[in-house]
C-alpha cells in the first residue's frame, strides 16, 4: 500500500518552505506526496522534538510514514462511513471540547517573557544548590579506528597515529577529522563533551582515570576497535554550576507559575459557577 521515496531533507529543513513545498517527499499507493501536506504535521510539534526529527533522516522517514498510514487508515474509514456514526460523532465531539479546553488553559496560563529574572533563578539555586549535585566529569576528545573485521589491520592503524601523535599531539583533532571511524565526533575535530564518570565504558574509563589534563591515551582495545583518548579537562564532583541549570530552573519556575496561572483562572471561575454534585443521585449513572 505504501512506498517512500528518498525524504527531500530540504523541504524540512532551514531553506525557504515557498520554495520546499513542491518537493516530492513520499508515495502512497500511486499518488505522490508532497512536503506542504506533511508539514502541517511538523509544525503541530513541540519545538525541540521537531528540531530532532528534521536532523535525524531515519527518524523523519518513520515520522512521515506513520503520518502517511493513518491518513490511508483514515481514508479507509471515511470510506466506509465511519466518520457518520454516531459513536464517532460523539467522541470527536469530546476530543474538541478536550482541545478547546487544553488550549484555552494553555493561553490563560502563559507567563511573561522576562519571566524569571536572573535574581529569581539564583534564589533558587542558592536554595537548592546543596541538591544539584553533579558526579565527577571528564571532557574527552577521541580518535576511533573501527576493526571492520580486521583487529590487526585496526590496531596498527591506530598505533600509527598514536607515534603520530607523541611528537604533534596539536594535530590530535585534524587527525581526528581524517581517520575517525565515528563520524559525529570525527566532525567536531573528536570531541566528544563531557561524560560523567559512569557514562564512560570500563575500558576507556580505565584509561582516562591514568591521564592528566592535555594527555592522549595509548589505543584502548573496544567492543568495535581501538580508541585514541585525550583528556582535555576533569570537574570534580560537587554542586552543579549556575550556568549549567540556570535553563531547568528557569523553565521549572515557568512551569510552576504557568500552572498556578491556570489553577487560579479556573478557581476565579468557580466562585462565579460553583460545581456541586448530587452523590444520592449518582445511582442513575450505574
Amino acid at each position: 500500500m505504501l512506498s517512500l521515496l528518498t525524504l527531500a531533507m530540504a523541504a524540512f529543513g532551514p531553506g525557504s518552505p515557498l520554495q520546499a513545498d513542491d518537493a516530492v517527499v513520499a508515495k502512497i499507493g500511486e499518488r505522490e506526496v508532497k512536503a506542504s501536506e506533511v508539514r502541517p504535521y511538523l509544525e503541530a510539534l513541540p519545538a525541540a522534538d521537531r528540531t530532532a526529527l528534521t536532523g535525524d533522516k531515519a527518524a523523519l522517514t518513520r515520522f512521515v510514514r506513520s503520518v502517511l498510514v493513518n491518513n490511508a487508515v483514515l481514508q479507509d474509514a471515511t470510506g466506509a462511513g465511519w466518520d457518520k456514526k454516531p459513536q464517532t460523532i460523539a467522541g470527536l465531539a469530546r476530543l474538541r471540547d478536550q482541545y478547546v479546553v487544553e488550549s484555552y488553559l494553555a493561553e490563560v496560563g502563559k507567563v511573561p517573557e522576562g519571566y524569571p529574572s536572573q535574581e529569581e533563578i539564583e534564589k533558587v539555586y542558592a536554595a537548592e544548590k546543596d541538591r544539584l549535585q553533579l558526579p565527577r566529569r571528564y571532557r574527552l576528545s577521541q580518535i576511533f579506528i573501527a576493526d571492520d573485521g580486521d583487529k590487526n589491520a585496526a590496531r596498527k592503524k591506530a598505533e600509527e597515529i598514536a607515534d603520530t601523535l607523541k611528537d604533534k599531539p596539536g594535530e590530535f583533532a585534524a587527525l581526528a577529522k581524517a581517520n575517525s571511524n565515528d563520524t559525529a565526533s570525527a566532525a567536531r575535530g573528536g570531541e566528544l563533551g563531557w561524560l560523567a564518570e559512569a557514562e564512560i565504558t570500563p575500558e576507556i574509563r580505565t584509561a582516562v582515570t591514568g591521564l592528566s589534563k592535555g594527555q592522549i591515551s595509548a589505543p584502548v582495545e573496544g567492543r568495535a576497535g581501538f580508541h585514541l583518548i585525550l583528556l582535555q579537562d576533569v570537574r570534580e564532583a560537587g554542586p552543579a554550576p549556575l550556568d549549567e541549570v540556570k535553563g531547568e530552573i528557569a523553565a521549572l519556575l515557568r512551569n510552576q507559575r504557568a500552572a498556578l496561572n491556570r489553577e487560579s483562572h479556573v478557581a476565579n471561575l468557580l466562585q462565579r459557577q460553583p460545581v456541586s454534585v448530587n452523590e444520592l443521585a449518582l445511582d442513575a449513572l450505574k
